[in-house]
């Protein structure tokens, strides 16, 4: 062996090593990629209970309010009209609805111990205002004269004072309606709104504490995780290019590496995109068939096709809540969906070695009429790839089942298409792709 060959043979060896490590990194990177959105998934569920909590802390605290508002309302009707619907409404809401009862109790999962002390306290002040009301009922019953056993237990239990045994009906009923209408009641109830107030001021305090606890740590994890997608990208574009630039002369095998890695590039985008999975493999396929059927060479094919494999890179940098929800998009999430287009062709623009390959990311949703985006190029002002790249795309997104709906009849799907020639999508390549079609030539594609 030559002292030249010796040389060769180490920088091919430094090179072999250099590739290990970064596809080292590489994996390195899904692997804390994977984990960071396990990490996400996790804040996003804590946020989702912390806001249910507060809802229900919310919730609970409007039934409160609601159910000791109904109490001072029916015992105030009471002694001013004397009407025992009344009494049986008050007591149907203490023994039977118990809102107070259950909505306190449903709060006390929320609370700590100073939160429950405050709760405490509002439940001994209620107890008493209670008192004051059963009282005023007295009162009114006695001064009613009537038979004091149609009463409720609470109300016959309750002993007048000397005092007010000695008054007249019409002094009874006037310091009943004194004792529920007087400053000192609704003192009273001032005191208890104040403490239920304060319980529920710390309890969706503390909800809100969290969830946005919970918030800042899921943008954290996000931000890290959008920098490590980058640097993934640039890795892998960096080590392509190393490639590409340092091993010229072994193409065939290099070219097999890196054909792999697009495919890596490819699958990434349909593991983010859940709805889609698939889908950049088979626009590639469907491309390239287009090509060779429309009279591209065995190389310029295989070109459309690794094209092809890419155009959809750029939703990588897509948020995965606009990318993979369910529900139609309003208008700015769809502005940040147009956007992969361009992200796409400035990710792909880097390997400088291969610049064809961001012409699919960049040009493949403009219209033949012009309508299209980012660029609103027309007609022969699109690339022929890309052109090539709208039609396969189009055709897989009807052709293909997604989560959220069948796939379309391939009838269907033909006319959709011979529909959209000329105005979207190119009328030659449109052709092609329906003789491909007629020939069946797609069935084994769908299926992969």
């Amino acid at each position: 062996m030559t002292k030249q060959e010796r040389k060769q043979l180490t920088r091919e060896t430094k090179m072999d090593i250099i590739n290990i490590i970064m596809v080292v990194i590489a994996c390195i990177l899904y692997a804390v990629l994977i984990y960071s959105m396990v990490l996400v998934s996790r804040q996003y569920e804590a946020m989702s209970s912390a806001m249910d909590d507060y809802i229900s802390c919310t919730e609970d605290g409007q039934q409160l309010s609601d159910a000791s508002g109904h109490l001072t309302d029916q015992v105030h009707h009471f002694v001013v009209d004397g009407e025992m619907e009344h009494v049986e409404a008050y007591f149907a809401e203490v023994h039977v609805t118990r809102r107070r009862e259950n909505a306190l109790e449903n709060l006390r999962e929320f609370a700590d111990e100073e939160a429950i002390s405050a709760l405490q306290k509002a439940l001994d002040r209620s107890n008493k205002l209670m008192e004051t009301e059963i009282y005023a009922m007295r009162l009114v019953a006695e001064a009613q004269g009537g038979d004091i056993a149609d009463f409720p237990q609470e109300v016959q239990e309750i002993q007048l004072t000397a005092e007010d045994q000695g008054l007249s009906s019409e002094k009874m009923a006037d310091k009943a309606i004194l004792m529920v209408f007087d400053e000192d009641y609704h003192h009273a109830r001032e005191e208890i709104e104040t403490d239920v107030s304060g319980f529920l001021d710390g309890v969706i305090g503390s909800m809100r504490e969290k969830q946005q606890a919970s918030m800042i740590k899921m943008k954290r994890i996000m931000t890290i995780q959008s920098i490590l997608f980058v640097v993934l990208i640039v890795q892998s574009l960096i080590t392509i290019a190393m490639i590409i630039i340092n091993n010229m002369k072994k193409q065939k095998e290099n070219q097999t590496f890196i054909n792999q890695i697009i495919h890596a590039f490819a699958r990434s985008i349909d593991i983010k995109d859940k709805y889609t999975n698939g889908h950049s493999m088979r626009v590639a396929k469907y491309a390239k068939l287009i090509a060779k059927k429309a009279g591209f060479n065995d190389k310029e094919a295989e070109a459309v096709y690794n094209i092809g494999l890419l155009h959809d890179i750029g939703k990588i940098t897509v948020p995965d809540d606009i990318l993979n929800k369910a529900g139609r998009l309003d208008d700015d999430e769809y502005n940040v969906i147009k956007k992969h287009t361009s992200n796409g062709s400035e990710i792909l623009k880097e390997i400088q070695i291969a610049p064809e390959l961001a012409i699919g990311a960049q040009y493949h949703h403009e219209r033949m009429d012009g309508r299209g985006y980012p660029y609103g190029k027309e007609g022969n002002e699109i690339p022929e790839i890309a052109q090539i790249i709208a039609v396969a795309d189009t055709f897989d997104a009807m052709y293909s089942t997604r989560p959220y709906r069948k796939q379309m009849p391939i009838e269907k799907v033909e006319a959709e298409l011979e529909r959209s020639a000329g105005t979207q999508l190119s009328e030659e390549y449109v052709k092609v792709m329906v003789q491909l079609i007629h020939e069946d030539a797609v069935a084994d594609i769908n299926n992969t």
